[in-house]
């Protein structure tokens, strides 16, 4: 009876661990974006830096004109531009890079612009445009992430609490039928 308490207890504090928001766990460790390097249409040689990307790229793709999708508390947010390892960009941040090239300078106002000529694009051909994965929350540098209602957010909070409600009702249920059996053994 011992054992079943403590995995009843694990159990329940594991489902409390794991409905705290990525978001606030992400935010504590600091992500560094891989330098970059291109050369504007007019000859002028770029480079974007770790802050860069922090203080120009990202507040465009935070901005409300970005997409329809709150981004800012994505943990996927990283994501977007690069690939899972950080170190490279992903096909969507590389067609990001090539409209920069094609536009000018790093600058918001460019940026804005470079993600404007790339919305309507199909970075990794699975059917889905650049902005319609962005609005859905999905990942336009990934084949794997489409816009499916379960990358909407209140969706996938929903899924989580169904899935705790029915292990903790589990976990009761086997106490429960556990301990009968126990008493009428005794």
């Amino acid at each position: 009876m011992v054992y079943l308490r403590a995995i009843a207890i694990g159990l329940i504090a594991l489902m409390v661990i794991m409905n705290i928001p990525l978001n606030q766990v992400h935010a504590q460790n600091e992500v560094i974006f891989p330098t970059i390097y291109y050369t504007t249409y007019q000859g002028y040689n770029v480079t974007i830096t770790d802050l860069d990307w922090y203080n120009i790229v990202y507040p465009v793709i935070y901005s409300s004109n970005f997409s329809t999708y709150d981004w800012k508390k994505s943990p996927l947010k990283n994501y977007i531009l690069f690939d899972y390892s950080l170190t490279g960009l992903n096909p969507y941040g590389a067609e990001f890079i090539l409209a920069l090239q094609s536009i000018g300078n790093l600058t918001q106002a460019n940026v804005t612009k470079a993600f404007q000529a790339i919305a309507n694009l199909d970075a990794t051909g699975d059917g889905y445009t650049n902005q319609e994965k962005l609005n859905a929350g999905a990942l336009p540098g990934f084949y794997n992430s489409t816009p499916t209602s379960f990358n909407d957010p209140t969706v996938r909070a929903t899924y989580g609490y169904v899935f705790t409600a029915l292990v903790v009702v589990s976990v009761f249920i086997l106490y429960f039928v556990f301990n009968r059996k126990k008493e009428g053994n005794e």
